[in-house]
């Protein structure tokens, strides 16, 4: 019954898995095809608006156009009050919708989805736009004054209509630039929706052929099994009656033999309250009874001498005890004072008549329980020494970070505060009115600007970059040691020897930069080395990055294996060799005063 209800699990639990597998796997593709295709679409409608805008704005320059010249003409026997908002808001709607546009490019470029067409063709129709806007709000202006002068507004008139043309042709251009890119785009749509059917098509006939039909061949032999087993199993019942005639005279045999071991086990048979009907001579020493006084019907779990508690319960094991096996330990004091610890098996013994007695089974296990409390005291003595070297650790891990903290305040403070005060007081001190004074503070604004900038970069180059959690360690420090380069003018280079481009868990890649990171500032700050060398390399087991420096060295042996202040120095490689511990990998250091500094992290990837 046992096979069978394990069979039976065993049997549902891989049909579970290899269904939750086939199924699980279509679903994520099917819904990691949809998410893409909505992607797709969702651009598509983008697309469409923005046509439909760019359509928008050939009607509303014509528009301006018209209304302009209406406005100029006195003869018109309708009010000018009639025309000047509806002119006011037709240039309003013009201008909102050119700056959607401009708004729209630009958000495709910061996406790196920006097409380099369009982008020459507004910049191409930016002077038209500029020129019809500025003389269209010319002659609101002017028309506002209820005088219409033609000679005022015929120079705006003229190069409006000048230039209407010329916007229509260039916005015509974009609206069919549009229009033939969101075609571009429907088709790689179409060509990606066959592809990802064909995916879909060869999965179902993956897990038809590797999966649904090796199971189907399976349970089927599976079956066979079962009815050959159970065959079998009528044939080893009709075995098992007659041996169990043969397992009554073997128990009876038992019985004799417990009574050729009475003077080596430490044994009892009692009743099912614990009464002793059999003491061995052994066990019968061992809690200071005579033989002779056996008639007395002394119960066990009293003459032990056990506490009330573990006296209940030995009663309530020997009481329950209806045909298994019960092992427990329990700890008791002699007349003598001395305290044992006794491993006790209780079996159940059926007689022929009926009743059933308990064989109680002794073990003294006083040593072993020594050996384990002495085993649990040096647990506990080392559990305490690591919880102590940790709460070192975290501590000084902690005042760290406090310390980083400030010195990033002091940059942001020093460097950055000092530039945003600079260029607040040379902003409220430009004069328009003095134009050559104005120029030369503007030029001196654009120079503190740019060293505002940078200032900025530096403060901000030790956060977790984004290229860490968009594309993996190697990216993330190939783009580190651009940054360096380009902000301390040091000759700091990156070679990627294999490749390498595997993701691992956001705590490996965070610690493998911040090592690789503090081993590249302390070239740059303690070893004064302007050849900087990074290299990631891989074997199918193991990931290595190097940190090779020209700079002066340092005796390894000088620095403390564990500092206790940044007085010291080597609370940087501490660290260092604290993180890559944190994640189970390694941290080699090789210096030689004068020639230079290695420093090698390795990873093992079969962690990952």
């Amino acid at each position: 019954m046992n096979t069978r209800k394990s069979l039976d699990h065993q049997t549902f639990g891989r049909l579970s898995k290899i269904y939750i597998i086939a199924l699980g796997a279509i679903a994520l593709f099917t819904i990691g095809a949809q998410f893409f295709i909505q992607q797709y679409l969702n651009s598509q409608i983008d697309d469409s608006r923005i046509i439909n805008i760019s359509g928008r704005q050939r009607m509303l320059s014509q528009k301006i156009s018209k209304e302009t010249l209406l406005l100029s003409y006195p003869e018109i026997r309708q009010p000018k009050s009639q025309y000047i908002p509806e002119l006011e808001a037709t240039i309003e709607l013009w201008r909102e919708s050119h700056e959607i546009l401009i708004q729209y490019n630009e958000s495709l470029r910061k996406n790196q989805q920006d097409s380099t067409e369009i982008q020459k063709m507004f910049t191409v129709l930016e002077p038209y736009f500029q020129t019809i806007y500025r003389n269209s709000l010319n002659i609101l202006n002017l028309v506002k004054t209820d005088t219409i002068n033609q000679k005022r507004l015929r120079p705006h008139i003229d190069a409006i209509i000048l230039n209407e043309p010329l916007f229509l042709r260039q916005m015509d251009a974009i609206v069919f630039q549009y229009d033939k890119e969101a075609k571009q785009k429907v088709s790689s749509l179409k060509r990606i929706e066959y592809i990802l059917f064909g995916l879909i098509i060869l999965i179902l006939i993956f897990e038809f052929l590797l999966l649904f039909r090796p199971v189907a061949l399976s349970i089927k032999k599976t079956i066979s099994n079962l009815l050959s087993s159970q065959q079998k199993a009528e044939e080893m019942a009709t075995r098992a009656g007659k041996l169990r005639k043969v397992q009554e005279q073997n128990v009876q045999e038992l019985l004799s033999l417990t009574r050729a071991i009475d003077q080596t086990l430490l044994y009892a048979r009692v009743d099912e309250h614990g009464i002793i009907k059999n003491l061995g001579e052994r066990f019968a020493n061992l809690l200071h009874k005579d033989k002779e006084q056996e008639h007395e019907s002394s119960n066990l779990a009293e003459l032990m001498n056990l506490g009330e508690v573990e006296k209940n319960r030995l009663l309530i094991l020997i009481a329950q005890n209806k045909g298994g096996v019960f092992n427990e330990e329990f700890k008791f004091e002699t007349k003598s004072g001395e305290h044992i610890w006794l491993d006790i098996s209780i079996h159940t013994i059926y007689k022929e008549s009926g009743t059933s007695e308990r064989l109680v089974l002794c073990s003294d296990i006083s040593k072993r329980k020594e050996a384990q409390n002495e085993v649990e005291r040096l647990n506990v003595s080392r559990y305490k020494e690591k919880e102590e070297l940790q709460k070192s650790n975290a501590s000084q891990i902690v005042e760290a970070q406090e310390e980083e903290r400030k010195r990033i305040a002091k940059e942001i403070h020093d460097s950055i505060g000092q530039m945003l005060t600079a260029l607040k007081f040379n902003i409220e001190s430009i004069n328009l009115k003095n134009i050559e004074k104005t120029a030369l503070k503007i030029e001196g604004l654009k120079q503190l600007s740019n060293d505002l900038i940078q200032g900025t970069r530096i403060a901000t180059f030790n956060l977790t970059p984004p290229e860490l959690k968009d594309y993996g360690i190697s990216i993330a420090l190939q783009k580190m040691v651009k940054e360096l380069s380009k902000l301390t003018g040091k000759n700091i280079l990156f070679e990627d020897k294999s490749d390498f481009d595997q993701r691992f868990d956001t705590l490996v890649e965070t610690n493998l930069y911040r090592v690789t990171q503090e081993a590249i500032n302390n070239a740059i700050k303690y070893a004064n080395s302007d050849f900087i060398m990074v290299t990631i390399n891989h074997s199918d087991s193991l990931l290595s990055i190097t940190i090779d420096d020209n700079g002066k060295g340092f005796n390894i042996k000088d620095i403390p294996s564990k500092p206790t202040n940044n007085a010291e120095g080597g609370m940087g490689l501490f660290f260092m060799k604290e993180r890559m511990n944190y994640i189970n990998g390694r941290l080699f250091i090789s210096s030689i005063p004068n020639e230079g500094t290695r420093i090698t992290l390795n990873y093992n990837l079969t962690l990952n």
